[in-house]
């Protein structure tokens, strides 16, 4: 399988692409260790956009600034969200990850630099 191609968005603000494995669950391994967590949740922000969070990332970590402005121009405006951040490209029909493509990942970075 091939490699997810995803975007960190670190608490800072430092945007760093990311390989995910193919492999579900070697996948959720990798997303527990860029993220820092025991436990990911997911915020579908569009069909063609999630953004992964540590669901205790309120407990362990900053707010991340960037993550919850580009989540506010989404409409997920009741909630500051908090630590690291990995954007993916949404989900297949089988809820299998899909990645971040070329002109995604350009477009988001274009979004993300108005922020």
């Amino acid at each position: 399988m091939l490699d997810i191609q995803a975007l960190l968005i670190t608490t800072d603000g430092d945007l760093v692409p990311v390989n995910l494995p193919g492999t579900s669950r070697d996948r959720l391994t990798a997303m527990y260790s860029v993220l820092r967590c025991n436990y990911v949740d997911v915020v579908r922000l569009t069909t063609q956009l999630d953004m992964w969070i540590d669901d205790e990332g309120l407990y362990n970590h900053p707010v991340n600034p960037v993550a919850t402005l580009l989540a506010q121009r989404y409409g997920w405006t009741y909630q500051p969200y908090h630590g690291p951040v990995l954007l993916t490209g949404g989900a297949d029909d089988n809820g299998e990850t899909i990645p971040l493509n070329v002109d995604k990942t350009k477009a988001l970075l274009t979004s993300l630099a108005d922020l």
